[in-house]
């Protein structure tokens, strides 16, 4: 099968529109190997620069629909930068996805080529994007437990393994006399049965599907508090008081509710942002927080904007407050470029007259051990550090029994954006086999499951607060074990693929 001229735009753009709807607002998970599966066919035996060509148009029909939600919140100008951006890093598939395409059993090492490049579009440049990755795209699919065994980027590589298995069976399907190819049929065959067998494995019992060995038994009581932002809910910074006030009544009324012969909650979860002033040294937002760590009888895990080592610096923390005061804190690790700090200033003030409305540059953490809040040990992330793989992973790895996520994605209200976030934190508490809970500033909160499944989800733009109870696990799992291996055995196996047919391209060129 072979897709010539304009046609294999038009397919690419297919394949670029159907990946973007395997994820919010369309949420079709399972499309996201047919979707691979067209670009690829798109591809067929091209040279590098026309799979560079077709993998950027591929780009700007993915990432186009899916980050539109930035051009809703902030500008179209950002968005049109961005999706640049991506799509150029999706190019650069196309284009290595093209040159492997020559080798013996190309679907695994045009897998392993998609998995580097999405590696490094998620840390290059100012921290990369790791948003629209494959691996997310295993919520609620038949194979969503294969994140417990090898994460979000191993699953993103079966994803795009089983897409060119896909490409590679209709391409030798449309043949009319195929001649058999040596070594392709037992490395697919191969291929499909691992994936199946990770499959299988990951729905088993203590790998992240339903309740098995190696649980503790151990449930935690959780009060999630969700904050409402006057006006049209997307200015946090100019209602903060009001924003802190509505969390610490919304605190108050969920223990009246519950009573007083109810049982104090193991801790309670202010969202990012619940005070955009340091409690340190603003005597009204510390008292709020006392006040809340008093009346529920428990730690309170509430985010704050705190005060760094300079007048020009911050720290966006997630502290843990007593009666006596803060016990303990994290800081956001991974910080959202021109949103929370702006790289070389002095030249983007004078591109954009907005950057100057950054005052202060947030300063990174460092990896985190987890947050001891009362009895249990909790792995922490602050909004964009959710889409990360080393925060929470390393975390759990360190003791951690539960994860919360704090966010104050404020700024995306009525977009596609945070049920796109609660798609990535469903996948991490599969990923982690942990019980995640999240408090959101007006967006979604609410609690998951170790499977992936919706505990409990409060309404959105309005305060409200709820009570659940979760499971704290001690096991981890193979994804856990694992770290970092699954996506470096596929950027070493991508790189190899690549000087391979870079060399059998080298030689073919010098024969007579």
């Amino acid at each position: 099968m072979h897709i010539t001229g304009r046609s294999a735009a038009v397919t690419a753009v297919i394949g670029g529109l159907g990946l973007a709807g395997a994820f919010p607002p369309w949420s079709a998970p399972w499309v996201a190997p047919i979707a691979l599966a067209v670009f690829f066919l798109a591809l067929g035996n091209r040279r590098m620069r026309d799979g560079a060509v077709l993998g950027l148009v591929f780009g700007l029909s993915f990432f186009g629909p899916t980050l539109w939600w930035l051009s809703q919140s902030i500008a179209p100008a950002a968005w049109a930068a961005l999706v640049a951006v991506q799509a150029g890093w999706l190019a650069l598939a196309g284009a290595g996805s093209a040159l492997v395409r020559t080798l013996p059993g190309w679907p695994l090492w045009t897998a392993a080529v998609w998995t580097s490049v999405e590696g490094a579009r998620s840390s290059l440049p100012w921290g990369g994007l790791p948003w629209g990755r494959l691996g997310y795209t295993a919520v609620d699919t038949p194979w969503a437990g294969v994140l417990a065994i090898v994460g979000v980027s191993g699953t993103g590589t079966a994803v795009a393994l089983a897409g060119a298995v896909i490409a590679c069976v209709v391409e030798r399907a449309s043949v009319r006399d195929p001649a058999p190819a040596p070594a392709a049929p037992a490395l697919v065959a191969c291929s499909i049965g691992g994936v199946l067998l990770l499959a299988i494995g990951a729905r088993s019992p203590g790998l992240g599907g339903g309740n098995g060995a190696g649980l503790a038994g151990q449930t935690a009581t959780v009060s999630i508090v969700q904050a409402s932002v006057p006006g049209d809910g997307t200015d946090v910074a100019s209602h903060h008081r009001e924003v802190t006030r509505t969390l610490l009544l919304e605190t108050r009324q969920m223990l009246e509710e519950a009573g007083p012969a109810a049982p104090a909650p193991d801790v309670v979860v202010w969202p990012e942002n619940a005070t955009a002033v340091d409690p340190a040294t603003d005597g009204v937002a510390r008292t709020a927080l006392l006040a809340a760590a008093e009346v529920s009888g428990a730690p309170v895990l509430a985010g704050s904007i705190v005060d760094g080592p300079s007048s020009s610096t911050a720290l966006n923390q997630a502290i843990v407050w007593s009666t006596s005061g803060p016990q303990g804190r994290y800081t956001k690790q991974h910080l959202v470029p021109f949103g929370e700090y702006v790289p070389v200033r002095p030249l983007a003030e004078r591109l954009s007259a907005r950057v100057s409305s950054i005052a202060r540059d947030m300063l990174p953490g460092t990896a985190a051990s987890p947050l001891r809040v009362g009895d249990l040990l909790v792995a922490s992330a602050l909004c964009f550090d959710v889409a990360y793989d080393d925060v929470l992973r390393t975390q759990v790895g360190r003791g951690a029994g539960l994860a919360v996520v704090q966010t104050s994605n404020a700024m995306f209200l009525g977009t596609a954006q945070q049920e796109q976030q609660w798609m990535v934190t469903r996948a991490r508490a599969v990923e982690l086999g942990r019980s995640v809970v999240v408090s959101s500033m007006n967006g979604i909160s609410g609690a998951i499951a170790p499977d992936g499944t919706v505990i409990a989800r409060l309404p959105d733009t309005v305060a409200g607060s709820t009570v659940v109870e979760v499971e704290v696990r001690t096991e981890v799992t193979p994804a856990v074990r694992l770290g970092w291996w699954p996506a470096r055995t596929a950027y070493v196996v991508g790189a190899v693929g690549v000087l391979l047919a870079l060399a059998r391209r080298i030689r073919t060129t010098r024969r007579p």
